[in-house]
């Protein structure tokens, strides 16, 4: 009785809320109802390589057969969207870190398989200038958790950022691939990785 009295007493004062609305829910979910039918969970009908949404006839892009990327699979959780910038932005921009574990288990449970025989977990570093304004690294935070999950190595210094790229913000699809363009995959195969495979929370479709 006096665990389910402090269970109660804990839910009255620290609720359990959705992490996109942030409306109070019950304490076994992570979405609100309406929140769940928006967010747009990228489970099927995807290019094997790197993860655009495409016919469900189709395995592979015709941007990848033409152009293959430097890296063998590309993953996201969910799409960005007018439905789940806020999540983004808050989190990129507004210190809000209070559902960071929540977001890893969105990427882990449905690209588990990515994670197969795979020997290290690099976060996509962020250049000095924007770390110091930011004050920390979304990336990293991300990749720190995900290798507690997967019982992998991770290694928050293993690359630097030398470029100063435009920020992601408001870019188009076609902007941000030619802003990070052969960014960090490349170079990682250059120090002589086997693959590079790639794990990210969001991405535009």
């Amino acid at each position: 009785m006096g665990l389910l009295l402090l269970e109660k007493a804990v839910n009255l004062i620290f609720p359990n809320v959705c992490v996109s609305c942030e409306c109070i829910i019950d304490k076994n979910y992570d979405l609100c109802s309406e929140c769940n039918k928006k967010i747009n969970f990228l489970t099927k009908h995807y290019c094997n390589v790197c993860g655009t949404v495409i016919s469900d006839n189709i395995y592979t892009c015709g941007k990848c057969i033409a152009n293959p990327p430097p890296f063998k699979v590309l993953r996201s959780a969910f799409a960005y969207d007018q439905h789940s910038k806020n999540m983004i932005i808050n989190f990129k921009f507004f210190n809000n870190l209070n559902y960071v574990k929540t977001y890893v288990k969105w990427m882990y449970q449905a690209n588990w398989n990515i994670f197969q025989d795979a020997e290290i977990i690099i976060p996509i570093p962020l250049h000095k200038m924007r770390l110091l304004k930011r004050k920390y690294n979304q990336a990293a935070l991300l990749a720190r958790e995900l290798s507690r999950l997967s019982n992998l190595f991770y290694a928050p210094f293993a690359i630097k950022r030398l470029r100063h790229t435009t920020p992601q913000a408001g870019l188009s699809l076609k902007q941000r691939e030619k802003n990070l363009k052969r960014s960090c995959s490349q170079e990682i195969l250059n120090s002589g990785a086997r693959e590079v495979r790639v794990l990210s929370l969001a991405r535009t479709i």
